[in-house]
């Protein structure tokens, strides 16, 4: 039975034509990582899984499932694991054909238990794979939520690489380029209305200025200079370490905002060229997202175009209503305390980069 584990291992992670040593698989897949192989009409998978997203098997309460445990449970755990994992083609489930449970470290000393379960499974359909959905439903529960897992589809020489968190949970295959416009357009609008970095920058620089000539130039700016990074560094040919990118992120957000308290009206005039520069780094921090998320292998482009599409469409909707919020605010205070609500956004703006800052560099370091 031990040789099957082998083969299906292998089959996943490098098609049939190459087999593993057996000790090579005692680290056969790190924790929030898998892969999915196409071959033919069917699917191999090698996916890690938290152990504290499989439910009523730990029976030491240690947080942990060691080999005892899971020959214990072995026939519910596959049960649940299928609730948790779902592969469909055009809907179809694919008959499972084989499974098993395995724990990477297993063979190391002092080994206890595992914090994560690799599953290992091959689907077969009536017909060649040509492309799967994979739904994964593993970060509902306390000690999950913030996790991630990062699984990979190779189909012949094509790979494509999708994230699943709490907030995705499901994503399609080798679907094509239209499919993959549709599916980034909503990721990167997204990702820019969930984040709260980029939103306080937009609201640092909209605030600081009023006439239509000011925001057009600085949100331009902005647009432009995120845009080129965000497509140098998606297509690999600029790098740059998160640990670097998002202190620097908060960073910017702090020199806005000191630039409107220190320098007030005066700071309006050159200001495009500053949300240029800082735009540029803005990039860079979007762009770890879709890095994270992985575009679609044989359609890079329309994945990218799709994105970026959802990012501008994002920020669009936001500055509208923060404009709006901004004209109605002016419109009901005196002039005098117009300029306070500028040094109060400002101030805020300051503290909470600020608190990004530190936090960002002491998670850094």
């Amino acid at each position: 039975m031990r040789w099957r584990r082998w083969c299906v291992c292998a089959a996943a992670a490098a098609g049939p034509g190459w087999l593993p040593a057996p000790p090579a698989a005692a680290h056969l897949m790190p924790a929030g990582q898998g892969v999915v192989n196409l071959v033919g009409d069917s699917a191999y998978a090698v996916i890690a899984l938290p152990a504290a997203a499989l439910t009523g098997f730990d029976d030491d309460g240690d947080g942990l499932l060691d080999v005892a445990e899971i020959d214990r449970h072995r026939a519910a755990l596959g049960a649940q694991v299928s609730r948790r994992l779902s592969l469909t083609m055009d809907g179809r489930p694919g008959a499972l054909v084989f499974e098993d449970l395995m724990l990477s470290h297993v063979d190391e000393p002092g080994f206890r238990g595992g914090e994560h379960v690799v599953v290992v499974r091959r689907y077969r359909w009536p017909q060649p794979v040509t492309g799967f959905t994979l739904a994964v439903d593993a970060f509902d529960r306390p000690g999950t939520r913030d996790g991630k897992l990062v699984v990979r589809a190779l189909q012949g020489e094509n790979s494509e690489a999708a994230a699943f968190s709490a907030e995705r949970r499901e994503f399609t295959y080798f679907a094509g380029g239209w499919a993959a416009l549709k599916s980034f357009t909503l990721l990167g609008a997204e990702h820019i209305l969930l984040g709260a970095d980029h939103l306080l920058f937009l609201l640092t620089i909209l605030v600081a200025g009023a006439g239509w000539r000011y925001w057009l130039a600085v949100i331009t700016s902005f647009t432009i200079a995120h845009s080129i990074t965000l497509a140098l560094a998606a297509l690999g040919w600029v790098r740059l370490p998160g640990a670097v990118v998002e202190p620097l992120i908060a960073a910017s957000i702090v020199l806005l905002a000191v630039d409107n308290l220190v320098r007030g009206e005066r700071a309006v005039r050159h200001r495009v060229a500053l949300v240029f520069a800082c735009g540029l780094l803005h990039g860079l921090g979007i762009a770890s997202v879709l890095e994270d998320f992985g575009m679609a292998g044989g359609s890079k482009l329309p994945s990218l175009v799709g994105f970026n599409l959802g990012v501008e469409a994002g920020q669009l909707l936001f500055v509208g209503a923060a404009l709006g919020l901004l004209a109605a605010a002016r419109r009901l205070l005196a002039p005098a305390w117009q300029g306070r609500m500028v040094q109060a956004c400002s101030v805020v703006a300051a503290l909470a980069g600020g608190g990004w800052l530190v936090q960002r560099v002491m998670g850094a370091g």
